[in-house]
């Protein structure tokens, strides 16, 4: 009876175990090539003007996508614009406070933006502004060189007393 309850508990924890790594291996993977593999999916259209409230929806919902998988070194700035665009997605047009809150955010989150954008641009070759793919960053070159050095020094035998010296 107790080896009957030791092999239960045992394959209760295998399968447990099984259960852990799958849910585990099954979220978003947060990496720069998740996020530009994501960001690949969304272009043309993350550089698309936002002309309705239908595309700012739209644009959010990209956003939130990103967001998934957006790594740790941009989360919290592409945290900060994915909220800035859901507001405005919200927001009334005709109520000035509401165009005001919406401005007021803009401006506050213009840092977080340009981190953004660099990282975007320096990580994947993309202009978020436009959409655009750029050429990658250029790698660059070595810039340290081997210098040869030779001995330049000359021994000569002196003839009056046998003693050698050295010449520069």
């Amino acid at each position: 009876m107790c080896a009957r309850r030791i092999k239960i508990v045992a394959r209760m924890s295998i399968i447990a175990a099984a259960a852990l790594v799958v849910t585990s291996c099954g979220g978003d993977e947060r990496s720069s090539n998740a996020f530009c593999r994501q960001l690949a999916d969304e272009l043309p259209e993350i550089g698309q003007p936002m002309d309705t409230g239908g595309d700012v929806v739209a644009q959010v919902a990209r956003y939130k996508r990103l967001l998934k998988v957006a790594p740790l070194a941009i989360e919290s700035d592409f945290q900060v614009l994915t909220d800035l665009l859901d507001a405005a997605a919200r927001m009334n047009p005709n109520n000035t406070d509401d165009v005001q809150e919406i401005a007021d955010r803009a401006y506050a989150a213009n840092m977080s933006a340009q981190a953004v954008s660099a990282w975007v641009k320096d990580t994947c070759a993309v202009d978020l502004a436009t959409g655009v793919t750029v050429q990658p960053p250029r790698v660059a070159t070595s810039t340290t060189s081997t210098i040869a050095v030779t001995d330049t020094t000359t021994t000569t035998d002196a003839p009056s007393n046998g003693a050698s010296t050295t010449v520069p």
